[in-house]
């Protein structure tokens, strides 16, 4: 395959041209590496290298203007604006950068495109007016609103004039400046032979520099055109191409030369989708993995989503030795970048309290973390944290852990207190702490990472050192992201050898054999209707200004331009129609399906999804297993235990015999335990004064004008101090309303002639279950939440924060109890509560147990009943406890493994 550049440098061997005299302007800096090469493999006399220039070094080599600084050019901005704005109605920096980032990318576009600027800002100005023009009053708001817009012409000037007296530009500025300088330089170059490439969307100042240079007769253009596009005028492939083959001079008389017809030629195009972004470098990584070593020097993968770079590295099969990254990492997509994004969530976000736990867990769970301080520190805290059910930790608490000689703690956690220097320091020491930790050896990529963050923060100190704006840590942020985001780590290889990766705007000029095209989805590639101008749609479109529909142009040239000389071409885009990524391959394959030139294969791939028989688990009860068995029962088996067994065995042998937990985690706001805690306890504070006494209604009267006083205490118990605001501040208001409907319940019954005496309260019984049919004898234990005396009937009761019904509570038969899915599981409860007081206490006279559920008040007191009677006698217990016995030689017998019933709640 010959590629478009050594058709160019063939091409002008034959016209005779010294290269030597030859300047060379490309649209990138990465084509011409390769034209240097290319050259120096066609000539075989030895010559000094060309001139080689990207088409903005020579824009700015024409001007005569240094470029400013992309970073500084809005505080360059804010003086000018400072400078043309009276006192009284200057914006803060804050304010101003919310605003003028957009206007500079106007500014440039209108300069690059040599237009009239108050001719522009006065038509903005006038399509505000209209608007906002009304017949009733224009507010304050309003008039400085429209006031804005009029000021713009003189915001434009003053950072022109600031710019060029210090012989300074941006991009736009120096465009502008090298049309009005072109004669000037035509003048003074006269020998040279200016030769441009590839170029295909130009704006004003380009097409008036580059005609004029044709025009004088000392250059040449080689546009990389297909004619297939080149005839059907409207294609986006060739708009650009086609506009300036009809509107320049030059071709009035000379022909536009270089229409080839490479993409008619045959090819290998395969279009596949894939299910998500890593579906993507998946399937790359098996396409690479198929390829020698001779077809992978000639393979680019070109990334429609650059975000996608640093899964991709990591993914590249064996076989791939030699890589070049043309377009480098962006330090914002590098697994560093989380950490430095975490530290200023931090410090951000403290408050008189402290460090918001969560933010203090990210930033300790980042790999860096475990670097500078180590796992065992990391751990500490973490503990400390979940154990104190701390919501906000403050820096005396953290300094505890840490010992004098870490810097790194200091650096890591010590406030910045909105200091600027504070900030920079501590980062800074941060990143040197961490490369003295990390070998490069073992982690190289890692330290390029690290050096690149050391590289971003020293600008940042070299603009806060600078300009005096940058006045705290939001600001701060804001710059330290603009620079993350175009400060790259550089991943170069040697750029003629193996696996080229690249952007799409570096593949200009390059062809390959192998074209892999990643991200070709509706939004992407093209990217759509974005925008960050103040310039409406109709006004760029009056003066010529590029709109998204010019932008999406270019991208379709591009990618058609990828297609002209390779043979195979993998097409890859995401499939999803559901959640994140959702999205639809790009309208350029429709339309390379409706071009009607090459057959195109189309698939869907996925990740292959091994299909695993459903297998039921189960513990078998080993002799260890039946040891821990042995022991539980023996130290005594509560209700909740039982239930849980009910509902699951698999569960009750891990929560219960093998005593595994769930891990601690922190409370920010109350869970429903807790919840249930709070109410048990302030019912008990209530009622505890009023032991073996009679209840009466003004009691109750008393209670629910002091329980509030009780639960604000039981909160802060619970390690939750904030009850004023968010979900704690509803949680808070369900536990009062709970408890003062509770209470009402009770004084309504006291009203109408019920006598309520209090026996007992939150009474922990232990009582022996020795049976014969069981192997060894079993304790039964647990909390009897009351038990009172209510019209001469005790009442063992069991209360419940969750919805409990009255059916739940009623059986037909002892095996009831039994039931799948635990439907019984409350009446075996509150029956295994009245059998412990029983064994303690035997019962005599009218006994019954129940439920109140604070949630389902209105049920009242709900009795377990047996066909209808709610009377519990000797009898009963005994049949009670032979279902019990039951249950538990269930328990013990080694032939019944646990097994998972999949039914828990």
């Amino acid at each position: 395959m010959s590629t478009f550049i050594e058709d160019v440098v063939s091409d002008l061997q034959k016209r005779a041209f010294d290269f030597s005299k030859l300047v060379f302007i490309l649209p990138s800096r990465r084509a011409g590496t390769l034209l240097q090469k290319t050259i120096a493999s066609q000539l075989t006399q030895t010559i000094f290298s060309p001139t080689i220039y990207s088409i903005e070094e020579f824009i700015q080599n024409i001007s005569g203007l240094q470029a400013a600084p992309a970073i500084e050019l809005v505080f360059k901005f804010y003086e000018a604006y400072l400078n043309c704005t009276s006192e009284n109605e200057q914006e803060s920096f804050q304010s101003f950068i919310s605003w003028a980032p957009s206007l500079l990318d106007d500014i440039n576009e209108i300069d690059r495109h040599i237009l009239k600027h108050s001719e522009i800002f006065d038509h903005l100005n006038a399509i505000q007016e209209l608007d906002h023009w009304s017949k009733t009053a224009t507010t304050d708001l309003i008039k400085n609103y429209l006031a804005f817009w009029k000021k713009l012409p003189f915001y434009y000037e003053a950072l022109s004039e600031k710019l060029l007296a210090q012989n300074e530009g941006h991009q736009g500025l120096l465009y502008r400046k090298a049309s009005e300088e072109i004669e000037f330089y035509i003048n003074n170059n006269s020998s040279s032979h200016h030769v441009f490439l590839g170029f295909n969307a130009l704006n004003t100042a380009e097409e008036r520099i580059i005609q004029a240079l044709l025009a004088n007769g000392n250059s040449s253009i080689y546009w990389d055109a297909e004619k297939h596009f080149m005839q059907i005028p409207n294609h986006n492939a060739s708009v650009f191409l086609n506009k300036h083959k009809s509107n320049w001079k030059h071709f009035a008389k000379k022909d536009f030369n270089w229409i080839t017809s490479h993409f008619n030629q045959k090819k290998d195009i395969n279009c596949t989708g894939v299910p998500q972004n890593i579906d993507q470098v998946k399937y790359v990584s098996n396409i690479l993995a198929s390829l020698d070593e001779k077809a992978l020097k000639n393979t680019a993968i070109v990334l429609g989503d650059e975000s996608i770079i640093i899964p991709l590295i990591n993914s590249l099969p064996s076989n791939v030795k030699d890589v070049n990254i043309t377009m480098g990492v962006p330090l914002s997509q590098t697994p560093i970048a989380s950490y430095f994004e975490n530290l200023f969530k931090l410090q951000l976000t403290v408050s008189t309290k402290g460090y918001y736990y969560k933010n203090v867990l990210a930033v300790l769970k980042h790999p860096v973390a475990t670097i500078v301080l180590g796992q065992e520190i990391i751990e500490s805290i973490t503990k400390h944290i979940t154990v104190t059910n701390s919501i906000y930790v403050s820096y005396p608490a953290l300094q505890y852990y840490f010992t004098d000689e870490n810097e790194a703690s200091m650096a890591m956690f010590e406030p910045w207190d909105n200091s600027i220097g504070k900030a920079l320091k501590s980062t800074s020491q941060l990143i040197s702490i961490t490369l003295n930790e990390t070998s490069l050896k073992e982690d190289a990529l890692l330290i390029e990472y690290l050096q690149g963050f050391k590289k971003a923060f020293f600008q940042l100190e070299t603009l806060c050192n600078t300009y005096s704006y940058i006045d705290d840590i939001k600001v701060l942020e804001r710059f330290y992201n603009d620079i993350v985001a175009k400060e790259v780590v550089d991943l170069r290889g040697n750029p003629h050898k193996g696996l080229q990766i690249m952007g799409m705007l570096e593949s200009r000029l390059l062809d390959f054999e192998t074209v892999i095209i990643t991200s070709v989805n509706e939004g992407v590639l093209p990217s759509g209707k974005t925008s960050s101008s103040y310039l409406p749609f109709d006004l760029k479109l009056h003066y010529g200004l590029p709109t998204y529909a010019d932008k999406d142009a270019v991208y379709t040239y591009h990618f058609y331009r990828l297609l002209h000389r390779a043979r195979k071409i993998e097409i890859l885009y995401t499939s999803s129609n559901s959640g994140l990524g959702s999205s639809e391959k790009s309208r350029l394959i429709h339309q390379l399906e409706a071009d009607g030139v090459h057959s195109i294969t189309h698939q869907i791939a996925a990740s292959p999804i091994k299909k695993i028989a459903a297998q039921v688990q189960s513990i078998v009860k080993t002799p260890a297993v039946q040891v821990k068995i042995k022991s539980f029962l023996s130290s005594g088996i509560s209700p909740s235990a039982i239930g849980t067994y009910l509902r699951n065995p698999l569960d009750f042998y891990y929560q219960y015999i093998l005593r595994v937990s769930a891990p601690d985690a922190i409370e920010e706001t109350i869970a429903s335990n807790t919840m249930g805690t709070i109410i048990h306890n302030v019912l008990e504070r209530l009622y505890k004064p009023f032991l073996k006494q009679q209840i009466h209604s003004k009691d109750i009267k008393t209670f629910r004008d002091s329980f509030q006083a009780h639960v604000d205490d039981e909160f802060k118990r619970a390690g939750t101090q904030n009850i004023v605001t968010g979900r704690n501040r509803i949680t808070y208001e369900v536990i009062c309303r709970y408890i003062d409907n509770f209470l009402k319940m009770e004084r309504s019954s006291l009203e109408n002639g019920a006598i309520i005496q209090i026996h007992s309260l939150e009474n922990k019984l232990k009582a022996p279950l020795a049976n014969p049919s069981l192997p060894y004898e079993v304790s039964i234990k647990g909390t009897v939440d009351r038990i009172d005396i209510y019209n001469n009937e005790m009442r063992i009761i069991d209360y419940k924060t969750g919805t409990v019904e009255p059916r739940q509570l009623r059986i037909k038969e002892w095996e009831d109890l039994l039931a799948p899915e635990a439907k019984y599981e409350k009446a075996f409860q509150i029956l295994l509560y009245t059998l412990m007081v029983n064994k303690t206490i035997p019962l005599s006279g009218p006994v019954s147990a129940g439920i109140i559920s604070t949630k389902k008040i209105q049920n009242g007191y709900m009795p377990f009943t047996m066909n209808r009677n709610s009377g519990i006698d000797q009898e009963m217990l005994t049949s009670f406890e032979a279902v019990l016995v039951q249950l538990l030689q269930e328990i013990i017998n080694p032939d019944i493994p646990f097994i998972d019933s999949g039914f828990s709640y």
